[in-house]
């Protein structure tokens, strides 16, 4: 029944597989229009089609499956009625038999009736199957049409040129979608035959969810989607080819399509032009069509036909317009050119056809002549002109009219006979009468002669040589004029003119013959009559101006005279006069006119001390005194003249005029001074300033220029009184001296007021330092009265200088408020003393710290944030939840809880319960380690319960695992000294038991504080290790040998024992620490839970000698290279022994006051302090230093319990040690004083043993192959160092080793599975990669893969950090450049394990962009809910550290005023720290790192992390902050700094310049779209050409460096500059266009070639401009036709 069924339908699917949906002619051409087409005609005609085949067979399926369900329906039908129908009656045999065969035909009819549904499915999925391979064959068919060896064409597309690329039609995307048209086709057509199983009458049989279309099939089919990706390859591929292929082939003719959009024939024809340019063009044009001559329309390339015939209909046009356009210019200018030949040649034979014989008109003519040959090379030259453009004419073959013919042809013949007759004709008649008018010329010149030696005798009679005539002076000057107007001017004239005929015409023969004319002739007698005449006429000129001036001197009122001109004009016409005497020789005139002026000259002395304008009234009563003339007050003198002056003998006495003038003098000098000095102080007013933008609160300013103003007239007015002129104004002086003086002092005690009222004014406003010091706030009260009246007094009536300084009894009064303020403040100081005395540790706060805290007394809470500043590993202490006034424990930076064995109760005297602190501190920790001890497992090995769930603080912990170590080796001692061999092997065993377990501790899931403990024990238990092996191999056997006794070790005294310690103290039931003779009770300071240093070799040795020095009262001074551990082998053995030490960074701004201060601390509380950088401080502030140690020596060494310090007696806590740690030979550092030396003992701190450290830290961190890994590392720095360049940013010391440790602790805990080698590997690449320069990192890699040849460094997968820098890259319209992205990654890398971080690169590498677009994305990723704890808030505190001064840096002291002024880094420090949330807070300094200024930051940048200021302050730094460089280079930084920070390494590969193009281009679009993209793709080509030329073959101007980032940000500046409105170019949208589209373009192109010849260009040297500009022009003409051939383009 099935069979049959299922044979019919597998005859029809064989039907259907038969059916095409797709054809494709072999031969056939198609668009992709045609093609499309005609697969939709193949697929779905109305006649004859897939669809109507796919249909018909579907109906047939449908038919053979309802005949299938009517046949199994019909056999249930056929055995009812056979059983309804039987009657015969049957045997039960019978009836049994046909029981069982109508059960078992049942059984058949269900089981049919149950296999209809598969069956239906079968079908359905023959049927599908047949559909599929119908689109499969479709799909092949078209691939073997594509797929053939030599495939034929098969698509046709046309090809046009745009201003930006040669563009086909249709593209590559109208292909894709032809092809995803067509696949759509296919699955249309086949998705309106619905499936079998989905029929409704079948749902009884079949139910089908979720039923796959052929489209799902295939869309998941392999097979059909590699033969869609292959047609799609190959098609695309073809018309990128065809592209390709087409760009190459027309591009060609871009020149020709520029032009045409370029062309503008009216503004051709309305600029001028000439023959070279038109001939140049026109070439130009007939090339053009040349090349469009041989123009191929239909090109094959594959399967793709570029039909170009509609590029070349759109190109032949364009020269053939312009040809034309320019044949007119060309004949129109030839027209006008041939008609100026014209009439240049027919004038210049006229006129030399007009001969002459007259002297002046034949020298006319011979000029005329002269000019005419002269121009006969430019006449010759237009002619040449003339007739290359009708030549060229002829050979566009351009028809002239009649006209041009007639004016060519005689243009033609006039230039024949001017070159062929009149020129010659001329010659000759000029070589003819030359001769004759030369000898006329001769003798005219002659007779100007006699007439001017006439004129000459004339001058020596008469009235020009009578001494009478000089009273009438003007009278002779008038004749002279007469005479030069009527006859020597003319004759003059007249000479001039026969000279120039001699020069036309040459030399008469005469004039030849003469040998002394010098081929000349000679006017001598004109040139000696004009001397004679400009004299006599220089003579009775000075002689009337004497006369007038003599008059005018005389009758005039003297004091109106100006004697200085007076004596000037004297002094010139003696001068002429007497030049006269000697040139007129004999001339009684000028000799009587000399005496006159000398006369006048002898008296001029005298009249300028009378015309003296420091002359007074006083000094005129004398000189009329002496004259006997009656003085009758100022107006004697005013209305005086210089006639009555003489005529009573003025000039017999001018000895005396002449004291009495000097005096004069003198007096008005010191008058003059005096004015100044009063008039600087007329209008100065005291410079005031509001103090802390309070209301009436106010304070002086800057009196700095006031100060100097006052010493300068001090000097000044000193210097008057000693002058001997000073009588006549004593009496004002003196009154100013007193003024200045008083000024002075007011000032002085002024300022001491001041300086004193504001620093206890900001004191006692605070409540309870008024109810603490009632009296002093009192007496204040009276000072801050009398100041705010003194300042309202000034602001109200007394605002200039001497006003203010004058008020009545103010002198007076600012004494009284000095005294009481210096009573108060001392008052203060001593009450501050006797809070630190009551609590030492005050001593390490500045004055305004504890200020700060005495003020807030009635607040504990609020001292909390200077915990840590007294004891400096609590961070806060815990207040009971029950009663709020109470202490109950105490926590540190990483909230580890201790509690208090009794509460401390707070109150008002916060030095009582910060003492009680300080002693519940030690309880705690008393208690705490005890009960440890006895809690200690019995099975050492086995401890993680005691280690991980005890209730004991980590420094207990350690403390007890110390002391159990120590007590194990001496058992083992003992055994050996026994006779046990093995005693140090079984130990050495145990405690290898021991470290095993507790680097398995470390791979468990911990909590910080737990990893933090676990860190630190397996520190210092690797180390105990290493001494047991060392023990063991020296047969260490006795207690008493050297090399145990030398080790760190710990004990705890029974009680009822007592031990003597170093101290003289005595100690029982307590743990105590030896060191060979050295022994120290533990001092339970707490350390927190932090991590230890790593003990090595070199730390033994500087523990042994600071014990040691210790031990005898010395000081200790490690001094080494930066990174060998100095000053935290002193920190961690003050760990070691629980001793609180205070770490500060030493300055050359510290003084002996701050370091007497620190002293008298540390005497007290019994600390220690290390002196990082001690000999930065100044060499005189170290003697002093020296002397204060050796008093504290002193008394330590003579066992006082009280000694005298500074002044006071105070107690004295043995526990006394001062550390300083010293950098010799860096930069500032001072030699120490040989008595300072002499209180240290100093240890030298070498290089350390990195391979040590290294595994003893890889353990820590739950490394099983440490040792291996350490070995490794170690020769990794050491072959880097030696194989890498010498860099001064690169460190391979200490810190960077430590600093790849702890990176790789972190990722052993982020990847637990991966492989140990390759965790340390990606560590040591991720740490280092970032500050390696770019040619190095192949070296640096290809050591890593020596010494891990078989490793495999996964990458790192930055997921949503990468995806998030992208984004705010592009948020600030920055470009993704991938390896710009890996250095922001790196920046965020090194922060990790640096907190000091340096971005080192040269400028334009995007040092700031890099650090900024890190803090946003860590802010977005934060906000966007991230749980990474690296992606917090991040805010940037920038500043730049060399543009202000160190002072004004870090902080100084007021000289004036006395206060501290934090500085910058202070300011921003506080603000960062004030934000106590996970927040992150980057202080950026961004500028020049030098030698001096970055010292004072080396503890802020080491693990202190403590900025120490020079007021003594030091601030914490959180962990959440870090301190940030943006350098050039490190050129000048000291080895100690560089080995602090983490380097990121910035070259200008990592961005490069296009990025700067890109960013701009994309700015630039929003206001000039059109132009954009065009100024982008032309900027880059112009820059691509001209970089790699200056780089290679060009010089710099000296001096004066450049990067390429550099021209080209210079190159877009200037670009923005230029296209802009201001140069007539409108942005999109801002109004209407100033200039048509064409010429804005133009302009356009014309700035943009402009501005890189100006930008790139303009660093070069002279000598490579030249070379510079021929190597970018053709590059620039690319895309600006308009740029010249040749020429200076800078100039252009």
């Amino acid at each position: 029944m099935f069979v049959d069924s299922l044979v019919q339908v597998n005859s029809l699917v064989r039907e259907v597989e038969d059916v095409k949906v797709m054809h494709v002619d072999q031969n056939c051409i198609y668009s992709i229009q045609e093609f499309m087409e005609k697969q939709q005609h193949i697929r779905a005609s109305p006649v004859n089609s897939a669809q109507k085949d796919f249909e018909q067979k579907h109906e047939a399926a449908i038919g053979i499956i309802d005949r299938l369900i009517a046949t199994v329906q019909c056999s249930f039908q056929t055995e009812a009625a056979v059983e309804q129908h039987s009657v015969k009656s049957k045997s039960m045999v019978q009836e049994k038999e046909e029981a069982r065969e109508k059960a078992r035909l049942l059984r058949i009819a269900k089981r049919d009736e149950e296999m209809l549904g598969d069956c239906i499915r079968l079908i359905d999925y023959m049927f599908q199957a047949s559909l599929v391979q119908t689109v499969y064959e479709a799909v092949k068919q078209f691939w073997g049409r594509l797929d053939q060896k030599n495939v034929g064409k098969l698509f046709v597309i046309s090809v046009d040129m745009t201003d930006q690329a040669i563009v086909l039609d249709p593209g590559i995307y109208d292909f894709l979608d032809m092809l995803q048209g067509i696949s759509e086709g296919w699955f249309q057509t086949l998705s309106n035959l619905q499936s079998m199983t989905c029929v409704r009458q079948y749902d009884q049989f079949c139910k089908v969810q979720n039923h796959q279309t052929v489209k799902d099939i295939m869309m998941k089919d392999r097979v059909y989607l590699g033969y869609q990706e292959n047609i799609q390859d190959f098609i695309t591929g073809a018309v990128e080819d065809a592209q390709a292929n087409s760009n190459s082939t027309f591009e060609r003719y871009r020149k020709i399509f520029e032009f045409g959009k370029a062309w503008d024939s009216a503004a051709f024809n309305e600029k001028e032009h000439n023959y070279d340019e038109l001939s140049v063009q026109m070439d130009k044009m007939r090339w053009f069509q040349e090349e469009l001559a041989s123009f191929k329309i239909p090109l094959v390339w594959g399967i793709i036909v570029v039909n170009g015939q509609g590029l070349k209909d759109k190109l032949v046009p364009i020269p053939e317009a312009a040809l034309t356009c320019m044949r007119n210019c060309l004949l129109g200018l030839a027209r006008v050119k041939c008609k100026e030949c014209y009439g240049r040649y027919d004038q210049a034979n006229k006129q030399l056809d007009q001969r002459e014989k007259d002297l002046s008109k034949f020298a006319n003519y011979v000029k005329m002549y002269q000019t005419i040959q002269e121009d006969r090379e430019e006449m010759e030259d237009l002619m040449f002109e003339v007739e290359q453009m009708y030549s060229l004419l002829r050979d566009f073959k351009v028809r002239m009219i009649d006209e041009d013919e007639f004016y060519y042809e005689g243009l033609k013949d006039k230039e024949s006979d001017f070159a062929n007759k009149k020129m010659i004709e001329a010659s000759h008649f000029i070589s003819e009468m030359k001769e004759e008018m030369a000898l006329e010329t001769y003798q005219r010149a002659l007779k100007v002669e006699e007439e001017m030696k006439s004129v000459s005798e004339e001058l020596f009679t008469g009235s020009f040589i009578d001494p009478e005539k000089i009273v009438v002076a003007h009278e002779v000057l008038e004749e002279l004029d007469k005479i030069h107007e009527t006859r020597v001017k003319a004759l003059e004239e007249r000479a001039a003119t026969f000279t120039d005929y001699e020069g036309l015409l040459g030399p008469a023969p005469q004039v030849q013959a003469d040998e002394e004319s010098n081929g000349h002739f000679q006017f001598a007698e004109v040139a000696k009559t004009r001397k004679v005449f400009d004299d006599k006429l220089k003579l009775w000129e000075v002689t009337a101006q004497c006369q007038e001036m003599a008059h005018n001197w005389n009758v005039s009122e003297f004091v109106k005279v100006d004697v200085e001109a007076m004596n000037k004009q004297v002094m010139a016409s003696y001068k002429t006069a007497n030049g006269l005497t000697r040139s007129l020789d004999g001339d009684e005139v000028a000799v009587r006119v000399k005496g006159m002026i000398e006369e006048w000259r002898e008296r001029m002395p005298c009249i300028l001390d009378l015309g003296n304008p420091a002359l007074r009234p006083r000094h005129w009563e004398k000189i009329f005194k002496k004259i006997n003339l009656a003085y009758k007050g100022p107006t004697s003198a005013n209305s005086i003249s210089l006639t009555q002056l003489e005529g009573n003998g003025i000039f017999d006495v001018r000895e005396y005029v002449s004291e009495v003038s000097a005096n004069a003098s003198g007096e008005f000098a010191l008058e003059q001074s005096l004015e100044q000095v009063i008039a600087a102080w007329a209008d100065l007013e005291l410079p005031i300033m509001n103090h802390r933008n309070q209301k009436d609160l106010w304070i002086l300013g800057d009196l700095q220029d006031v100060i100097t103003l006052c010493e300068d007239h001090s000097v000044t007015i000193a210097t008057m009184m000693g002058s001997r002129f000073i009588h006549g104004i004593r009496e004002k002086v003196e009154l100013w001296e007193k003024k200045i003086n008083q000024a002075s002092d007011v000032i002085d005690e002024w300022y001491t007021v001041q300086r004193a009222w504001m620093y206890l004014e900001n004191i006692f406003s605070a409540e309870d330092i008024q109810r603490q010091l009632p009296s002093e706030a009192a007496k204040f009260k009276q000072v801050d009265k009398f100041w705010k009246d003194l300042f309202r007094k000034v602001r109200q009536k007394e605002k200039l200088c001497m006003d203010a300084f004058h008020i009545a009894g103010i002198l007076e009064r600012l004494k009284w408020a000095n005294d009481t303020l210096d009573h108060v403040q001392k008052q203060l100081e001593a009450y501050l003393e006797t809070k630190r005395a009551a609590f030492p540790r005050f001593y390490f706060l500045s004055n305004d710290e504890l200020l700060s805290i005495l003020s807030q007394t009635r607040n504990p809470h609020a001292v909390q944030e200077h915990m840590c500043k007294c004891f400096d590993s609590i961070n806060r202490v815990v207040f009971s939840e029950t009663a709020p006034a109470e202490i109950v424990g105490m926590s540190d930076m990483i909230k580890e809880y201790v509690p208090f064995v009794q509460p401390v109760v707070t109150g008002p005297i916060v030095e009582k319960w910060l003492s009680d602190i300080e002693v519940a501190m030690v309880n705690g920790l008393y208690d705490s380690s005890k009960r440890a001890l006895l809690a200690y497992p019995e099975d050492g090995t086995n401890r993680t319960q005691w280690l991980l769930e005890g209730e004991y603080s980590a420094q207990s912990k350690i403390l007890v695992d110390q002391q159990f170590w120590t007590a194990e080796t001496e058992k083992a001692l003992k055994r050996i000294a026994g006779g046990e061999a093995s005693g140090m092997k079984d130990n050495i065993d145990f405690h290898n038991e021991q470290l095993k377990n507790s680097v398995s501790i470390v791979r468990m899931k911990l909590t910080k504080n737990q990893r933090v403990l676990m860190g630190a024990l397996i520190v210092l238990d690797v180390h105990g290790i290493t001494v047991l092996e060392n023990l063991l191999e020296a047969g260490t056997s006795s207690l008493d040998d050297f090399d145990w006794s030398k080790q760190l070790r710990y004990y705890w005294i029974p009680e009822g024992e007592e031990v003597e310690t170093s101290l003289i103290s005595m100690v029982s039931d307590d743990c105590v620490c030896r060191q060979t003779i050295a022994c120290f009770k533990y001092s339970y300071e707490y350390l927190g839970n932090t991590p230890r240093l790593v003990v090595t070799p070199l730390t033994d040795k500087c523990y042994m000698t600071l014990t040691g020095a210790m031990h005898l009262n010395y000081g200790g001074a490690p001094a080494g290279p930066a990174g060998t551990g100095k000053t935290e082998t002193t920190k961690d053995l003050g760990k070691a022994l629980a001793v609180p030490v205070v770490v500060f960074n030493c300055s050359d701004g510290l003084d002996y006051k701050i370091m007497g201060r620190f002293f008298s601390g540390l005497a007290q509380a019994g600390a220690w302090a290390c002196f990082d950088e001690f000999n930065r401080i100044q060499v005189e502030v170290l003697s002093v230093i020296a002397q204060q140690m050796l008093t504290v020596t002193q008394a330590i060494r003579q066992r006082k319990e009280v000694f005298e310090f500074l002044g006071n007696e105070i107690p004295l806590n043995r526990r006394f040690g001062v550390y300083i740690t010293m950098n010799p030979g860096y930069a500032g550092r001072a030699e120490l004083p040989d008595n300072l030396k002499a209180l240290f003992r100093p240890v030298a701190m070498m290089v350390p043993d990195y391979g040590l450290i290294a595994e003893i830290i890889l353990y820590s961190e739950g490394f099983n192959a440490a040792k291996m890994l350490a070995r490794k590392m170690v020769n990794l720095y050491r072959l880097s160092s030696e194989q890498l360049s010498k860099q001064d940013h690169y460190d391979f010391g200490m810190r960077a080793v430590k600093s790849v440790l702890v990176m790789a602790g972190h990722l052993k805990r982020q990847n637990p599975d991966l492989e140990e080698n390759v965790t340390l590997i990606r560590a040591l690449r991720d740490s280092n990669a970032p500050k390696f320069l770019s040619f190095d990192l192949p070296l640096f890699s290809g050591i890593i893969s020596d010494l891990y040849p078989e490793a495999v460094i996964p990458d790192v997968d930055y997921g949503k950090l990468k995806t998030e820098i992208e984004n705010q890259l592009r948020l600030v319209n920055l470009q993704v450049v991938p390896s710009f992205l890996t250095k922001i990654t790196q920046l965020l890398e090194t922060q990790l394990v640096r907190h000091g971080v340096m971005l080192v690169g040269l400028t334009m590498t995007g040092k700031s962009t890099n650090s900024n677009i890190l803090a946003k994305t860590l802010t977005q990723l934060k906000k966007d809910g991230s749980n990474d704890p690296a992606h917090q808030l991040t805010k940037i505190f920038f500043l730049n550290p060399k543009s202000i001064t160190i002072e004004e840096l870090y902080g100084s002291f007021n000289e004036n005023t006395g206060e501290w002024k934090d500085g910058l880094v202070a300011i921003l420090v506080r603000e960062a720290v004030s934000d106590t949330s996970d927040n992150k807070k980057w202080v950026n300094f961004d500028g020049p790192v030098d030698a001096i200024w970055i010292e004072n930051m080396n503890t802020v940048l080491d693990d202190n992390k403590m900025l120490c200021l020079s007021n003594g302050e030091r601030i914490k730094l959180p962990p959440s902050m870090t301190v940030m460089f943006e350098v050039n280079d490190l050129a000048v930084a000291s080895p100690a700094t560089v080995s602090r920070c983490g380097m990121v390494y910035l070259e200008p590969v990592h961005l490069g310049w296009k990025p700067l193009i890109q960013t701009w281009a994309e700015k630039f679009e929003a206001k000039f779209p059109k132009y954009a993209k065009d100024i982008g793709k032309w900027a880059l080509s112009a820059c691509e050409e001209a970089l790699p030329y200056i780089r290679e073959e060009c010089q710099e101007a000296p001096g004066i460096p450049s990067m390429d980032a550099n021209l080209v940000q210079a190159y877009l500046r200037m670009l923005t500059a230029f296209i802009s409105e201001t140069h007539q170019l409108m942005p999109e949208g801002e109004g209407k266009p100033i200039k048509q589209d064409d010429d804005a373009l133009k302009l356009v192109r014309i700035y943009t070639a402009m501005c890189a010849i100006w930008s790139l260009g303009a660093n070069l040297h002279e000598n490579s401009r030249s070379k510079f500009v021929s190597r970018i022009r053709p590059r620039l003409q690319l895309f600006c036709p308009e740029i010249p051939d040749g020429g200076d383009l800078y100039m252009s």
